[in-house]
């Protein structure tokens, strides 16, 4: 028996460096991409200093269409033999034209200046006597229209390239004594060799335009004054730079908040994943285990949080727990306590009860999932080895501890890794549990359990600060993306893939 408690404090022991050690090997493998960054870079240039230059050579070595495609689109294609679709590629060009002449050109300026005409209000009256308005520039239009201007031009680039190329590989074809496809052929490929093409197609599209368009478009309301004081259409704002990130860590009330409300969604992040991972793992050990009748009830029953939608949830909890809610009632109502109990942080405030009462709220929503995965990767661990594990003399902890979190570890890390980026990002309970409170005057438009997510949405739709509030969210995506991809390529999952041992 002392044996066992032996190994079992040594081998948790290990588990503790191993999770100290993982730690330390992110945080060093996230200072060699920023220090290898600069050999990134130039590697980068490398390969675009290669392009053009093979680009440039093109145009030197090529005959008189190929030359002539660098100028008018197609035409490479079209001395090659291949006319519909030189022509296609020079209706693109005519209509990229056409467009930047009538649109595209003053977006693109508008894009720079975001706009020079205020909105004002003259000396003329109308009939009823009101103050008549002009209207003026749209900073918030100018700023959209610009950027799905400078895409097409992107875009526009892209396919000119393509062109060029497209036209000296349909003369490489020709030199050689073949002859090039025709359109009829590339039409076919479409559907066959090159399926693929064809149906990411539309999938892209979509996402260019309802993800990368607005992931733009916010990101560049960092580098703009757009806030409270200037909103359009009744005001302009204009380019400011790098000005609002330093705020964030110079301005004494903006980096008072920023860096503990930082904290509190760290330390959040961490004890809401541990906890519903942990207590996921053991309600799955509990209901998988011999001798347990009507398994499948008490599956449905954990399960039922997970059907019933989760803002009802939290706003049914938000009713429970209130300070004139039904538990502070029954409980007064028993004896229990002498004065109610404020759950929820909406008078008191003390940030330590509200910070509990959210992360066991979390963990009644969340078990549920790592319960359901869990139970699948149970049912799939070699039987073998607990009965040669207990021949042995090893007890459950000791087999608990050796062979199911290591196995379960190992499957679900990566999931691991996704519920702490999500639990960041968690608006929903806290939101709708506290609002972000109780509330502190020494924070800027924060509450002590606001995490950056939610803090982000009171600058932007509460108080209008909406380039700040682009700032916060470029932070946390930053910390977010770097950590996740990081992590992951540090985690046994991705190292030792198929490899697993116990």
């Amino acid at each position: 028996m002392e044996n066992n408690q032996d190994f079992n404090a040594g081998f948790f022991r290990k588990i503790w460096l191993a999770v100290s050690s993982w730690f330390i090997s992110v945080g060093l493998a996230i200072a060699d991409f920023f220090k290898n960054l600069p050999s990134y870079i130039a590697a980068l240039g490398k390969k675009i200093w290669g392009a053009m230059k093979d680009f440039a050579l093109g145009f030197v070595h090529g005959n008189v269409w190929e030359k002539l495609s660098y100028v008018f689109m197609g035409f490479g294609n079209i001395g090659a033999g291949q006319y519909i679709k030189g022509a296609l590629f020079f209706l693109i060009e005519a209509g990229f034209i056409v467009f930047m002449a009538l649109t595209g050109g003053s977006a693109f300026v508008g894009f720079f200046t975001l706009g020079t005409n205020a909105q004002s209000t003259g000396d003329v009256v109308d009939e009823w006597g009101n103050p008549v308005v002009t209207h003026g520039d749209n900073s918030l239009l100018m700023l959209l229209f610009g950027v799905c201007t400078i895409l097409i031009i992107v875009a526009f680039i892209v396919i000119y390239f393509s062109s060029v190329k497209s036209g000296r590989q349909a003369w490489d074809v020709k030199r050689k004594g073949g002859r090039p496809a025709s359109f009829r052929k590339e039409i076919f490929d479409l559907f066959d060799k090159k399926l693929y093409k064809t149906l990411l197609f539309l999938p892209i599209l979509c996402i260019l335009a309802f993800t990368v368009i607005p992931l733009i478009y916010m990101i560049l309301m960092a580098f703009t004054s757009y806030d409270h004081e200037h909103l359009p259409p009744a005001s302009l704002f204009d380019w400011i730079g790098f000005d609002m990130f330093g705020q964030v860590f110079s301005s004494a009330k903006i980096a008072g908040t920023f860096f503990p409300v930082l904290g509190w969604t760290l330390l959040w992040a961490l004890l809401a994943t541990v906890m519903c991972y942990f207590g996921g793992i053991l309600l799955a050990l509990l209901i998988n285990k011999k001798g347990i009748v009507g398994r499948p009830v008490f599956r449905t029953i954990f399960v039922l949080t997970i059907a019933i939608p989760q803002f009802i949830t939290l706003l049914t909890m938000n009713n429970f727990l209130h300070i004139d809610g039904p538990l502070n009632t029954l409980l007064m109502d028993w004896g229990i306590i002498s004065q109610r109990i404020d759950f929820l942080g909406s008078v008191a405030h003390d940030a330590l009860l509200p910070r509990v009462s959210v992360l066991i709220v979390n963990l009644w929503i969340g078990v549920p999932y790592t319960m359901l995965i869990t139970t699948g990767v149970l049912m799939n661990i070699p039987q073998d080895l607990f009965e040669a594990a207990k021949l042995d003399g090893a007890n459950p902890v000791t087999m608990f501890a050796r062979i199911t979190l290591p196995y379960v570890l190992f499957v679900t890390g990566p999931y691991l890794i996704q519920q702490f980026i999500g639990n960041i990002n968690n608006f929903n309970i806290i939101y709708l549990l506290t609002g972000g409170g109780p509330a502190v005057a020494d924070y800027h438009i924060a509450g002590k359990t606001d995490l950056l997510i939610t803090w982000l949405y009171k600058l932007t739709i509460e108080q209008n600060d909406y380039n700040l509030g682009a700032v916060i969210g470029i932070y946390t995506f930053a910390a977010s993306a770097i950590f996740s991809l990081i992590a992951y390529s540090h985690s046994s999952a991705n190292k030792n893939e198929g490899d697993f041992q116990v």
